[in-house]
């Protein structure tokens, strides 16, 4: 590519594309947990066997096969599900040195393997880009089958909404 286009070429990426990334809000859960668990065979259309991450992000799983987002999702489908989220192996507070792919790439196509794994999805939400702290800690496969799986997840941030002590102390120095 001839040089003199090199600076063009950069304003157009930063034209086109700048203000998507300026406008992304990324949040990062990390630390407190939450456990869900579906049991072997449940419906994974009732409420109680799906994990309501967010409006759009509802983890469940059915007898057979993978986990999907019914928010967006009828059931399963190969390298797909779950639909809006990506996966790499570990911590979502080191999100940007991570390599993120597809559920089933992640877990190599057999999600056994993904048992104990220290693991971070991304959920991409709109304009949300929400990184979150995840390990699977069962799979049906190995307890007997029938769609059951657990895992113990993060949770969003708390945000006081009342002033603490150190949210006062921290303004005194400012």
């Amino acid at each position: 590519m001839n040089r003199r286009w090199l600076p063009l070429c950069s304003a157009v990426f930063l034209i086109a594309f700048g203000s998507t990334l300026a406008s992304a809000q990324v949040e990062v859960w990390s630390g407190r947990t939450f456990a869900f668990a579906k049991g072997p065979f449940a419906n994974p259309t009732l409420p109680q066997n799906q994990d309501h991450i967010t409006t759009h992000c509802w983890i469940t799983r059915g007898n057979t096969m993978g986990i999907y987002n019914i928010a967006l999702e009828s059931a399963y489908t190969h390298y797909v599900s779950p639909s809006a989220t990506l996966w790499a192996t570990g911590d979502a507070v080191n999100h940007a040195s991570l390599s993120f792919k597809d559920w089933e790439d992640w877990a190599q196509s057999y999600p056994p393997l993904t048992v104990g794994v220290k693991a971070c999805m991304l959920i991409v939400d709109g304009p949300h880009q929400i990184y979150l702290d995840i390990m699977f800690t069962s799979w049906g496969q190995l307890t007997g089958g029938g769609g059951a799986f657990s895992y113990v997840r993060a949770l969003p941030p708390v945000v006081p909404t009342q002033p603490t002590s150190w949210g006062r102390i921290k303004q005194l120095y400012r």
